[in-house]
């Protein structure tokens, strides 16, 4: 793959597209035709919406040394083309720190549960420094007992066949085969 600099990913809405019918069929036609049925409906629909919404304001952007989630400026989000591309206002939630991570940072990154059913991106890296690590991940003990960097996960908000494609242009570090691809026959 040739690494691109500046390189925008597409949006992909299949993740929000996805939570809202199952929100819709479980309000609909739930299986129990009882109040959880509308209560879980409820939840995919509000969770779909959200998901939606990052997927029309948030983009992932390949720089000349550097992976990073940028914000659009547009006033009205999904309706006209970007017009500009702008850091978040908001620092990681979970860390405190930007959403810029250098390509030789990475450890590893992969695609949950598969690149061909992607839901969640996952990378994991260096930058963070050490004392602001045991923040995240739901601890560094509970996920990861490696110590060897910070996950971060975001949901596949874009496209991942680009995402990988440039993952792998950059040298970003992968360990194994990407999810999905580790039993499929090799020509």
């Amino acid at each position: 793959p040739v690494a691109k600099y500046d390189f925008v990913v597409d949006r992909d809405y299949t993740v929000p597209f996805t939570l809202i019918s199952v929100g819709l069929w479980l309000s609909l036609f739930g299986p129990s035709h009882t109040n959880i049925d509308l209560l879980g409906g409820a939840f995919h629909l509000w969770f779909g919406a959200f998901i939606g919404m990052q997927t029309m304001k948030t983009r992932a952007v390949f720089n000349k040394d550097s992976f990073e989630l940028k914000s659009v400026s547009n006033k009205y989000l999904g309706i006209a083309p970007d017009k500009e591309l702008v850091p978040k206002k908001m620092k990681n939630y979970v860390l405190g720190t930007d959403n810029k991570w250098r390509y030789d940072s990475f450890v590893n990154w992969d695609f949950f549960p598969s690149i061909h059913l992607p839901i969640l991106v996952y990378f994991k890296e260096t930058q963070t420094p050490k004392e602001m690590q045991i923040k995240g991940s739901l601890g560094v003990k509970q996920m990861d007992r490696r110590d060897n960097g910070q996950m971060h996960w975001f949901p596949a908000y874009c496209n991942v066949w680009q995402l990988r494609e440039q993952f792998e242009a950059h040298g970003c570090n992968k360990i194994g085969p990407v999810h999905g691809e580790e039993f499929m026959k090799k020509d």
